[in-house]
């Protein structure tokens, strides 16, 4: 025997690729893997957001054909989570749970002024007729928040330590400016910079005061550059910015900024995170990931708070004070930084304000009048992105600040919605109608004498009917 005869007896010859690959049974997915399916149809075509569940779910399927989940599933699914877009009745919302007080110590602008009425709550209302385009007011920010996303640039000098902007290289001789920290790297790219940013820099970063002095006690610098880099990894911001935000309170002696973000809109976060979870995703974002559940949730936020309270081991807050500082920050906040005035302004997507943020971060906004505004009308910004559709942004802004949007705008997209499918469904009957006599017609020149009829209903849908007969008329029997 040959050494080729051995090889080849010994050699097991295996198709592959040659025969039809079987095709994977049907799956049962998980009530996540559906709800983050609709949302995903939703993200690629928002205009599929108006469509009803049956054509909803044909795309579904379509998208996932071994998926095994029937119509009524789905439904109920997507009404358990919140998400049928004619059930706002049935959505969980918050904006009874949250409470404001009067603002102290506040300096408004002359031409506004803030009413608390039990409808809307507190709102900035016109002292006098306001021009469109007329500066209403400017102001910096009541707390400041630096991007936590440049934490790691401004530890090396690369930033500015206060409001993280990235520094030229030409800027590197800012220790011959005195801009440098005579401790640690980092660096300022201002005098103004350093001079808002001085005390909380020292108190933050080094613990540099007197030993025996009771100021040195209000923090733990180790511990916050703890929580710092905690906060970076975890994409964290609210941990982050509360942080910062009880710091600035506790140096500041007269005690008015605490007062004054007590008396903004407040709620808790864990009520927040009710409407977050019952949209089964971030629906500021559409991101469509699944959330995290409930226990896994609390014990990310007990984490944080045990995080919280190292760096401020003489002046505690219970984890209840906690919660509502995040979700107070959460709810008030524009571009990470606190305003206070700001903050008075309530939501209309068809706002007749227009509030523009500056370059420079730290220089604050400025709101220009959108519309020419009567004496004693509201004044409104928009919480959301007016160019969305009426189903995105009433699904954001009653996860984010726990309302549902019934401003005239929601309302007349809504009724052009409804009309849009009307119409829809009226041409689809109609053609349909048509195709039909059409059949029929081919069907009675061939000498048919039994025809079976499928008339659409108002709706669209279609229901059989019984055979009839042609004799000269025709007839349908129900």
């Amino acid at each position: 025997m040959t050494t080729e005869e051995s090889v080849s007896q010994k050699v097991e010859v295996l198709s592959i690729n040659d025969s039809t690959p079987e095709l994977p049974g049907p799956i049962v997915p998980h009530e996540r893997q559906i709800v983050d399916g609709v949302i995903a149809i939703w993200r690629e075509d928002p205009m599929t957001e108006s469509l009803g569940v049956g054509k909803l779910h044909a795309i579904l399927k379509e998208k996932h054909p071994n998926w095994s989940v029937s119509e009524k599933r789905m439904k109920s699914l997507l009404k358990k989570f919140g998400l049928l877009t004619n059930s706002s009745q049935e959505q969980f919302t918050y904006a009874s749970d949250i409470k404001s007080e009067k603002t102290p110590d506040i300096e408004l602008p002359p031409k506004v002024q803030i009413v608390m009425t039990s409808k809307r709550g507190k709102g900035l209302y016109a002292k006098h007729n306001i021009s469109k385009g007329d500066l209403i007011w400017s102001e910096k920010p009541l707390f400041f928040i630096p991007p936590l996303a440049n934490i790691n640039l401004m530890k090396t000098g690369t930033a500015c330590s206060y409001c993280g902007k990235l520094l030229q290289q030409s800027e590197g001789a800012t220790v011959l400016r005195g801009l440098d920290c005579n401790i640690c790297s980092e660096i300022w790219c201002s005098k103004q910079c350093k001079q808002l940013n001085g005390d909380l820099h020292g108190l933050l970063k080094h613990n540099v005061y007197n030993p025996n002095s009771k100021r040195s006690k209000l923090i733990d610098a180790e511990a916050f550059l703890q929580l710092q880099d905690y906060c970076l990894q975890e994409q964290w911001n609210a941990l982050y910015a509360i942080t910062l935000i009880y710091a600035d309170m506790l140096i500041d002696k007269s005690g008015v900024k605490a007062k004054q973000f007590k008396a903004m809109a407040r709620v808790s976060q864990d009520i927040r995170y009710k409407a977050l979870n019952s949209s089964a995703g971030a629906f500021d974002n559409l991101s469509g990931g699944a959330l995290f559940v409930q226990e896994q949730q609390e014990a990310l936020w007990k984490i944080g708070y045990e995080k919280f309270l190292h760096v401020f081991p003489s002046n505690p807050i219970d984890y209840k004070e906690f919660l509502y500082m995040m979700g107070t920050y959460n709810i008030n906040n524009l571009d990470s930084n606190v305003f206070l005035t700001q903050s008075h302004l309530n939501h209309n997507c068809d706002p007749n304000t227009s509030v523009e943020t500056e370059l420079n971060r730290t220089s604050g906004l400025k709101v220009f009048a959108a519309k020419d505004i009567r004496a004693g009308e509201e004044l409104t910004t928009t919480y959301v992105n007016p160019s969305h559709t009426v189903h995105q942004r009433q699904r954001e802004l009653r996860v984010n600040w726990g309302f549902i949007c019934g401003c005239p705008k929601c309302k007349d997209d809504l009724k052009q919605q409804h009309r849009r499918k009307s119409s829809s469904s009226s041409t689809h009957s109609a053609t349909t109608v048509r195709k039909m006599l059409q059949e029929v017609g081919k069907q009675i020149e061939q000498g048919e004498e039994e025809i079976e009829l499928a008339i659409p209903s108002v709706a669209g849908n279609m229901e059989r009917r019984k055979s009839v007969r042609f004799d000269e008329k025709v007839v349908a029997h129900s």
